[in-house]
Formats: C-alpha cells, structure tokens, sequence
C-alpha cells in the first residue's frame, strides 16, 4: 500500500465541530432517512437540519425519531402540515424550515452522546 507523507502542522486542525449554545437557530431539513435503532431494531427517521443563517450556518443538526415515540412524530408531523391518520411519506419533510430550539449537553449529562458534549432538539417552532 502507498504511503502518503504529512508533512505539514495538523495540531491546530480540529476532528469535529464543537456542539453549538443553548439558543435558537433558524434551520431546514436538508436530509431523512428511515432506518432502524441498533439495539431495539424499531422503525426510525433521521432527520439532519442545517442552520441556515448567524454565525452557525451551514453547520447540521441531527434528531433520531423513532416512531413509536408518538408525541416527537406529532411534532414532525404538525409542523410538516401532515393530517393525523394520513400516511407519512420521507418526502413530506425535505426542505422543511423551522426554528430549532437547541440545548447543549455536556459529556456525561442525560441525552449527551457517549464520552463528549453534545446538542438536543428541545423543540421545532413553525416559519410562518
């Protein structure tokens, strides 16, 4: 296998982006995904927000719904304008805006991911 030379200074590159403050940012769904949880193997939607204006634009948010989570699929859902007792389609959420309701999560604390600080959706409000 060839090897390649780093022959420059990578102490001051970063290997992941710092969770972003507590605030709210105006963001929209640039991706969802249907998947299952690894553990319970359950239906889920990844969703990934992209925050679309400050100082954080460009950088992405993600929130894990899994669908047997009724009152975060109603959140989605009423924020998508999709009727209850409809189907729902991955579709029906791409492009979505939203103001997003961010909490940091320090390492360790409760919904904080494994071994680093992290970031929550604590709630989406509607772009009117």
């Amino acid at each position: 296998m060839p090897k390649i030379s780093l022959e420059y200074d990578l102490s001051d590159v970063k290997s992941g982006f710092d969770p972003l403050p507590t605030d709210q940012y105006p963001a929209k769904v640039t991706e969802v995904q249907l998947t299952k949880t690894k553990n319970t193997d359950k239906a889920m939607l990844v969703f990934v927000w992209t925050v679309t204006e400050g100082e954080y634009t460009g950088r992405n948010l993600y929130d894990n719904v899994v669908l047997d989570v009724a009152w975060k699929v109603k959140q989605y859902a009423e924020l998508a304008g999709v009727e209850e007792g409809s189907e729902l389609d991955t579709r029906d959420f791409e492009g979505l805006e939203a103001v997003l309701d961010i909490e940091y999560l320090a390492q360790g604390e409760k919904g904080a991911p494994p071994g680093r600080d992290g970031n929550r959706i604590k709630s989406m409000l509607a772009v009117d």
